[in-house]
């Protein structure tokens, strides 16, 4: 099979011919490909906006998605993707349990950084309940022992310079113990696994956060096997077009459960903020619909859950009435219909998801408008505002164009403002500690190079009035 995706050494991720004006369409709206001067106000949205809203937080995706798929509708949608992939290996409920178990055999990669940042969730998170407070002493105990062992049996100088003397050897290596011939006791496995499990099915706990973190990242998941369309490894492909599509299926399963529409969104925090206010241009790095319905100009940064792409045929197609959506039929019959891996006419369709992947291949020319436009909006707006998108993690394509904007008032939004702090600091090339405290609104807000600030906030107790009026 031959894939026409074009890289070229990263030198066509803009196309000339994108300032042209191209007609986009999102959700059945026509939109220009230029925004109108009149946009100075550029509203960011990461994952924090929906999970305010009741969408699941990132890093519990893949969990949520795996107790999906013991229901009659995700058996469904597993049943109908596995009998068009035939040959698929790949289970969602068997990528957890060896992941837990990978990490519970292989701590050294994690173990500081999960010690750090629960030293600083003790330190400065005074609404822990007692018993969340003890898992992460716990945590913290257990990993420190482990470092503890590897550093006692370390060799020091001294320690090696008496060996040369009284031996009369050179030491070769820097320990005494091998430590990767040495196993883990059951108990101390049984722990780990224990807090494993249960860092996964509490995906809010804000102790067991920082277990879980980059254990089961999705984005990094779909990058993994995205690579498959490059080397045409039909496993990988196969992998790919699993995941994504049942990553599609389960959004979908969601947003129609929230029923929003346009009158019943007034009621929901944040996105009912944005309603109607036209002097101002959304960006939006999620999928869900709930962009378009309050900003019809809405720029899905990403891709969105209404259009894919024949990534074999270079063909956009839209998915009609989402909302009401039959998810099984839609895979029986239509999937099944458009999808050809062999044979001479090959056809592959995807979610036009973008994983995060440093290089931004073109799969489909609805992103040459995209990007395009983003870049535009961005670099001419007077004020940004950035809701629940972390920088530090995000997109580094999207960074570079927020860099491009040197004068411009940002405003960024987010619970946790440590984090925040970082993301926006390296992203924007700032100092971290050159900074003003002051209060928000009620909240904890610092004050970078007299036009970036960060406040610590949920995203549903913050009133944009005084930014987006």
């Amino acid at each position: 099979m031959q894939t026409n995706i074009e890289i070229q050494g990263g030198h066509s991720q803009l196309n000339p011919a994108a300032t042209h004006a191209i007609q986009n369409y999102y959700y059945g709206q026509q939109v220009p490909s230029v925004e109108p001067a009149a946009a100075r106000t550029v509203v960011v949205l990461g994952a924090g906006a929906d999970v305010a809203v009741g969408f699941p937080t990132t890093g519990s995706l893949i969990p949520k998605i795996t107790d999906w798929l013991e229901t009659d509708e995700g058996k469904a949608v597993d049943i109908a993707l596995r009998k068009q992939l035939k040959g698929l290996r790949f289970r969602f409920d068997k990528f957890v349990d060896d992941a837990i178990d990978r990490l519970a055999h292989d701590l050294d990669r994690e173990r500081d950084a999960i010690c750090a940042n629960l030293r600083r969730e003790l330190d400065e998170n005074g609404n822990l309940e007692e018993h969340q407070r003890k898992m992460g002493q716990l945590i913290i105990r257990l990993f420190q022992k482990i470092t503890d062992v590897k550093a006692g049996a370390s060799i020091d100088e001294e320690t090696e310079e008496l060996i040369r003397e009284v031996i009369g050897i050179e030491p070769t290596e820097g320990t005494i113990i091998d430590f990767s011939h040495i196993s883990y006791t059951k108990t101390f496995s049984d722990i780990i696994k224990h807090i494993l499990h249960a860092s996964l099915h509490d995906t809010e706990n804000p102790v067991l956060r920082h277990v879980y973190t980059n254990l089961l990242d999705i984005g990094q998941l779909l990058a993994q096997y995205f690579y498959g369309f490059f080397s045409n490894r039909q496993g990988h492909i196969k992998t790919y077009l699993y995941i994504a599509w049942t990553l599609w299926a389960y959004l979908v399963h969601e947003e129609q459960a929230l029923t929003v529409t346009a009158e019943s969104l007034s009621q929901l925090p944040l996105y009912s903020q944005l309603q109607g206010k036209e002097q101002i241009q959304v960006i939006t790095f999620n999928y869900t619909s709930l962009a378009a319905i309050v900003s019809p100009t809405a720029i899905y940064f990403n891709g969105n859950l209404v259009d894919y792409v024949d990534i074999e045929n270079k063909n956009d197609l839209q998915v009609d009435n989402l909302h009401s959506l039959d998810l099984a039929d839609f895979f029986q019959h239509r999937f099944a219909g458009e999808l050809s891996l062999e044979g001479e006419h090959v056809a592959i369709p995807i979610p036009s998801f973008m994983p995060p992947l440093k290089l931004k291949p073109v799969i489909s020319n609805r992103y040459i408008t995209t990007w395009y436009r983003s870049a535009q909006v961005l670099v001419h707006a007077k004020r940004i505002l950035i809701l629940g998108h972390s920088l530090q993690a995000g997109d580094s394509f999207f960074n570079d164009m927020l860099r491009a904007n040197r004068q411009a008032e940002i405003i960024v939004v987010d619970p946790d403002l440590e984090a925040a702090c970082r993301g926006i600091c390296t992203t924007l090339q700032q100092s971290a500690l050159r900074y003003t405290t002051l209060h928000v609104q009620g909240h904890p807000a610092r004050k970078y190079d007299n036009r970036i600030m960060v406040i610590g906030a949920d995203l549903e107790k913050i009133d944009l009035g005084e930014w987006i009026e």
